[in-house]
C-alpha cells in the first residue's frame, strides 16, 4: 500500500487493520478497513491524487438522490487519490450463486433494481449536472466493436479482422438507437452486485454509469459472462422486469431490444476479456470466454463470427471450457 494512503486511512480510523480486496477491471485497487471498534469500511484507491470531484462522487450523488441501493461516501481524500466508503457487505451475487442460494428471488430482487435505476435513476441524472454527460451512443459501440477487433479478435486469437468491422458497426447502431436513453449503472452483473445479510441488493462500481438503452442493465444482468443462468429463468426475469417498467413496452419489441443490445454486449465483453487477459495478464477474465461464444453462436452475429473462425476457444484456452467463472 501506498504510504500516504496508509497514513490517510490511519488518519481517519486509527488503528485499524487493513486487507486488499478483489477489484474490477478498471486500475483501481480495494483495502478493507477494520478499525479496532465500530463498523468496517472499504477504501477506493485511484493510484494517485486527483483534483476536484472523481466519477463515483458525481454518480454516487445521482445514485443516492434517486434513493437505489449504493455505498455512502464517508470520507474523500483527493490529495493522496482515494475514498473511504460503507461496506456493503463481502457477497457477491455470483458468490450467493455459488453457494446454492435460490436464483429466483435473487434475480427477480436485481431486475427489480435495473427497473428502478431506468425508472428512478433517469429522472435524477435528467436534474443533475450529468444530464448532458456521456452516452452509451452509436460512436461509444462503435468504439467498443473496434476494441473487440484489436484486442480478442487480432490480439488474443491472433487472426485477421477483415470484413467484419462493417456488420459488428451496424449492430452498434442499431443496438444504440434501440430505445430512448435512459440511466444504465453499465456494469450491472453478478460480480457488483452485493447481497446483503437481510437479502436486499446493493451495488458497486458505478464509475462508467451513463444515457444507454432501456434494455442494456438487463442484458448485463441476463447474458452476465460470469454466471450461468436457465433460459426458463432468463425468460421470466425479463418479463417481470418488463411488465414493471412505465407502459409497460410491448413485449415483442421489447424482447428484439433485448436481444439486440444482449449481442452487441456480448460482442464487447470478449474485447474487455481479451484485453484485460492479454494486454494486462489478468486470467481470472478467460474463463468467461466459453460461456460467452456459446451464447453468441445463437446469434445472427454468431453467423459472422463463425466464417471468420471465431466461435472457436482462442489458442490455449480449450482448458477454460466448463470451467465455472473465476
Amino acid at each position: 500500500m501506498r504510504p500516504e494512503l496508509a497514513a490517510w486511512i490511519d488518519r481517519l480510523r486509527p488503528g485499524a487493520r487493513v486487507e486488499e480486496i478483489a477489484g474490477d477491471a478498471s486500475s483501481r485497487r480495494f483495502h478493507r478497513v477494520h478499525p479496532p471498534s465500530g463498523p468496517t469500511c472499504v477504501v477506493m484507491d485511484y493510484g494517485a491524487p486527483f483534483a476536484g470531484e472523481s466519477d463515483d462522487q458525481r454518480l454516487t450523488r445521482i445514485f443516492l438522490e434517486a434513493g437505489l441501493p449504493v455505498a455512502a461516501i464517508l470520507a474523500a481524500g483527493p490529495e493522496v487519490g482515494a475514498l473511504l466508503l460503507q461496506d456493503l457487505g463481502p457477497t457477491s451475487l455470483e458468490d450467493a450463486l455459488s453457494a446454492g442460494r435460490d436464483p429466483g428471488p435473487l434475480y427477480a430482487r436485481a431486475a427489480g433494481l435495473a427497473v428502478r435505476i431506468a425508472v428512478d435513476g433517469t429522472a435524477a441524472l435528467a436534474r443533475s449536472e450529468r444530464a448532458a454527460g456521456p452516452a452509451l451512443d452509436a460512436a461509444r459501440f462503435r468504439f467498443e466493436m473496434d476494441f473487440f477487433l484489436e484486442h480478442y479478435v487480432a490480439g488474443l486469437c491472433g487472426r485477421p479482422a477483415r470484413g467484419l468491422a462493417p456488420r459488428l458497426h451496424a449492430l452498434a447502431d442499431a443496438a444504440a438507437a434501440s430505445s430512448p436513453p435512459v440511466l444504465c449503472h453499465r456494469d450491472f452483473h453478478s460480480r457488483n452486485l452485493l447481497v446483503r445479510p437481510d437479502g436486499s441488493l446493493a451495488m458497486v462500481d458505478l464509475q462508467d454509469a451513463r444515457w444507454g438503452p432501456d434494455t442494456y442493465d438487463l442484458a448485463s444482468l441476463l447474458r452476465d459472462a460470469y454466471v450461468d443462468l436457465a433460459e426458463d429463468l432468463l425468460e421470466r426475469t425479463l418479463e417481470g422486469a418488463r411488465t414493471a417498467l412505465p407502459g409497460p413496452p410491448d413485449p415483442t419489441g421489447f424482447r428484439s431490444r433485448f436481444d439486440l443490445v444482449a449481442t452487441q454486449r456480448m460482442v464487447k465483453a470478449l474485447g474487455t476479456f481479451g484485453y484485460q487477459a492479454g494486454a494486462l495478464g489478468r486470467g481470472r477474465y478467460l474463463s468467461a470466454i466459453p460461456r460467452t461464444l456459446a451464447r453468441l453462436e445463437r446469434t445472427e452475429v454468431g453467423d459472422d463470427l463463425r466464417r471468420h473462425g471465431l466461435l472457436a476457444l482462442p489458442p490455449g484456452l480449450e482448458k477454460e471450457r466448463g470451467r465455472p467463472g473465476a
